[in-house]
């Protein structure tokens, strides 16, 4: 039956109520039961798939269970594990409790902004560094790049402990930023940065006895101050010092280590065009206008390698020279193929002039190279004037010649007051202008070989001066001291 409408609506009555209810419990049910199939699929146990089930009433003509859930079977479920049971006792907690309750302890009341005993003797330094390649050395900016692991270690009292279980701790390198670090900088630097690829590159330990061990991978550019004067032939000394920033002689001492070689890895440094050949370890002292400050310096002295340079300059100079005296060899009429090799050679010189040069400071101190560079400039342009004199002697003596050659002959006793000569004297005449001729011809042949003369002399000539210059050149800049080289140019 209907129910009454309410101003033009239709309402369902009691019993569409009643079936639309039990349909929904229906529906419902149906749901309940797969979600319990799935998760007994599943190897999930649920209260459904192992408790007792009781039919506790009929809906619509369908049986409802109730299913009495055990206390065995709630604690089998998922939940019921995660809200009742204990989380188990991670391993590492055994041993990183006591650690961490011994640094907490040291840390407490810790002022990383004082340093060790202060007011009293001065904190001991050890610094030692392992050197992993020095990239590139520049004379344009006279400086050099190194990249090193830089050790260094100090005793500091209140990071002192006694422990049985544990006698070194080693830390991350961020608890570096909660202790106190002596503020090691490196004096002749340029710039220089820290490595942190794929974390920050530093290590930080610490003993029972209050040893603390810091070690950070850098990249410095630091200065090296190089005298240029024997290059290529010379040799040059660089220096790394480092100091204390801040904390002047009386607060911090610097020493070089001595549990281990200070310095390593230099004799494994490999460069395109220096050799190391030895290196020292030195401590001082040095003054600024703050104070007197502890510092450590290491030299080390590299010796260029001379192969590198006379494949890449003397060797090339050598070659444009020796092309340069080809012209000696070619005729004076052929006028284009000597100008051009002259223009070539000397044009090609200066290339490797201007090449040379761009890797080299530009400051007023005459260098090995230039002199060298020099000296066979002053070769190619030599023989290019030395064509231009021999073809202006070579056209003179032409021009000359020709016109002796061609001038007639003066007859002996001729004129208007001559005497005639009767047909006999005629044959006579005739054969001294023929041998006149062929004088003149020789004199001219001879007077045309003046040019060549030139060329004669200049073949040998040009290479026995050059092998000279080569021999005073390497025994002057490879056995003489540079204080003497330099005098030979201030002296005059």
């Amino acid at each position: 039956m209907r129910g009454q409408s309410c101003r033009g609506l239709l309402l369902p009555s009691a019993p569409e109520l009643i079936m639309t209810s039990k349909s929904l419990l229906l529906i419902a049910a149906l749901l309940l039961s797969q979600a319990v199939a799935r998760l007994s699929a599943r190897g999930v146990p649920t209260p459904m798939a192992t408790g007792t089930a009781a039919p506790t009433g009929e809906i619509n003509g369908i049986s409802i269970f109730a299913t009495a859930v055990t206390e065995e079977d709630r604690m089998t479920t998922p939940s019921a594990r995660m809200w009742d049971e204990e989380p188990p006792v991670r391993a590492e907690n055994i041993y990183t409790g006591p650690t961490q309750n011994l640094l907490e302890q040291l840390l407490e009341g810790y002022s990383m902004d004082l340093r060790p005993g202060i007011g009293g003797p001065p904190v001991d330094i050890d610094v030692g560094f392992a050197v992993q390649s020095i990239d590139q050395v520049s004379e344009i900016n006279m400086e050099y790049t190194m990249t090193m692991m830089l050790s260094q270690s100090w005793i500091d009292p209140r990071l002192a402990f006694n422990s049985s279980s544990v006698s070194e701790i080693p830390l991350a390198g961020a608890t570096a930023e909660k202790i106190w670090i002596p503020d090691t900088f490196i004096l002749n630097d340029k710039k220089s940065f820290k490595h942190t690829v794929t974390a920050h590159n530093r290590l930080l330990r610490l003993s029972s006895d209050g040893k603390v061990l810091y070690n950070v991978r850098i990249t410095t550019t630091a200065e090296c101050k190089m005298r240029l004067k024997k290059f290529p032939l010379d040799t040059q000394t660089c220096t790394l010092e480092l100091g204390s920033y801040g904390y002047a002689n009386r607060d911090v001492a610097y020493h070089w280590r001595t549990d281990q070689e200070p310095v390593s890895g230099m004799t494994h440094v490999e460069l395109a065009k220096y050799s190391i050949v030895r290196f020292d370890t030195l401590t001082g002292n040095v003054t600024r206008d703050t104070g007197d400050y502890s510092s450590l310096r290491m030299t080390f002295k590299m010796e260029r390698n001379f192969i590198y340079f006379m494949i890449r300059t003397f060797f090339p100079c050598v070659l444009v020279v020796v092309l340069s005296w080809v012209s000696f060899f070619v005729h004076h009429d052929a006028v284009p193929a000597r100008v051009g090799l002259g223009i070539t050679t000397v044009l090609t010189m200066q290339t490797l002039m201007s090449g040379v040069n761009a890797s080299l400071p530009q400051n007023a101190e005459i260098k090995a190279i230039d002199v060298y560079l020099l000296g066979c400039y002053v070769f190619v342009f030599g023989a290019l004037l030395e064509y231009a004199l021999a073809h202006n002697l070579y056209r003179g003596t032409k021009a000359a010649a020709l016109k002796a050659a061609t001038a007639p002959p003066v007859p002996e006793g001729g004129g208007k007051h001559g005497k005639k000569k009767g047909k006999g004297s005629s044959c006579s005449e005739n054969g001294a202008a023929s041998g006149q001729s062929q004088a003149a011809a020789a004199a001219v042949l001879a007077k045309l070989s003046t040019g060549n003369s030139v060329d004669r002399h200049a073949r040998w000539l040009f290479p026995v001066a050059f092998a000279l210059l080569n021999v005073v050149y390497y025994v002057v800049y490879y056995y003489l001291p540079e204080n003497d080289i330099a005098s030979l140019f201030t002296q005059y």
